[in-house]
This record gives structure tokens, sequence and C-alpha cells, in this order.
């Protein structure tokens, strides 16, 4: 059986593109926000996940304060959702991952803010192509692993905290935290969830 990577590596890309959307989405609005949106949107063709960038049009900066600035009513932060774990660790795995994959967004949030983590999953999608397009089947192992680990511990979390949350959401993000639980539990029953890594 052969395999055809071409046709592999334009879904992992096009993933990529939808994993960057999803973090655009949880980004603080700017003035180029919405245009970055609507750019990106081009590259996509899920069509849950272009729902969910339709409704952004709702998003402003008072209501992305009210949620998720300090005080808010929705954290969009792992340290939020980490029960009796110590935050220090959990901050430390992040960076781990980030700096073993040489990750380094240009970012005005926490490392564990959902933004940050989704646009990491949607780097090692992307980090996932250039393997398999290079012919080096280690690396897209490697990578494979770190991103389906990655998303099971520490997006999964953040996303099952928000939903559980009982404040008030606007579409968009109701719609985007239901987009990411299902990449994730997609994920989990079409993948073979590795075991721990060691970074």
């Amino acid at each position: 059986m052969t395999i055809n990577h071409e046709s592999n590596s334009e879904e992992l890309l096009s993933s990529a593109a939808a994993w960057r959307l999803a973090s655009l989405i949880l980004e603080r609005p700017t003035p180029e926000w919405k245009n970055a949106i609507a750019k990106l949107c081009t590259e996509i063709t899920d069509e849950k996940l272009l729902a969910c960038a339709a409704h952004t049009g709702q998003a402003g900066e008072e209501i992305y304060h009210r949620l998720f600035g300090p005080g808010g009513t929705l954290s969009p932060r792992e340290v939020s959702y980490c029960g009796f774990e110590d935050p220090g660790r959990l901050m430390a795995e992040l960076q781990a991952f980030y700096h073993a994959f040489l990750f380094q967004p240009r970012r005005e949030e926490s490392i564990d803010h959902l933004s940050v983590e989704a646009g990491f999953v949607g780097y090692l999608f992307l980090k996932e192509a250039y393997a398999r397009m290079e012919g080096t089947p280690e690396a897209v192992e490697v990578t494979r692993n770190a991103r389906l680990r990655f998303a099971d511990e520490h997006v999964a979390r953040c996303v099952s905290g928000m939903i559980e949350r009982t404040a008030d959401k606007p579409d968009y993000i109701q719609l985007l935290l239901s987009w990411l639980m299902d990449r994730v539990e997609r994920d989990r029953r079409t993948g073979t969830m590795p075991t721990r890594l060691e970074l």
C-alpha cells in the first residue's frame, strides 16, 4: 500500500490554518484583527469554524476584557483549571513543549492562554507537514505524538473548564469551544495516544 504524502501534507496544512484561525479568534480584538480573520478564512474549508469566524462581528475589546480580562467571567488560562496541581509545574511543562519545538509566538498573553496553546497545535501541524514533505518519518512521528499529547493534556483541559463555566459566552466563543473540543475528541478516536513525552 502506498501512502499519498502530498495528500497527507495538504490535510496537515489545512489543519494548521484551522488551528491558527482558532488561535486568532481567541486573541484580543485589535483594529487589524477582523481583517486577519477574514484573510485566514480564505484558507479554511471547515464549515463549523467558518461559522464561528462569521460570528466574530459581535466581538470587541470590551467583550474580550469582560470575559477574559483580570476578574473576567471566563478565564482562558489553563492554570485556572489545574485544580491542586502546582501552577509553576504546569507553566514549566508548557515552556518545555514550546522550547523543544522552537515555538516563539508573538503574543501579549501568558503561555497558558488558550490562544497560545491553540497556536502551538497549529504550529505542530505545520512542522509535521514539513517533516512529511522532507521525508523524515522520525520527525513526523515525534511531532505528531507531541501534538496529540499536548492537545489532549492541555488544550482539552482548558476548553473543558471554559465550557463548564456558567458565564454568558458570545456565540463565537461558544462555537469555537465546541469546535476545539470536537477536534480533540476526533484525535482521541482516530489517533493512537502516545505515551508521555519526556521533554
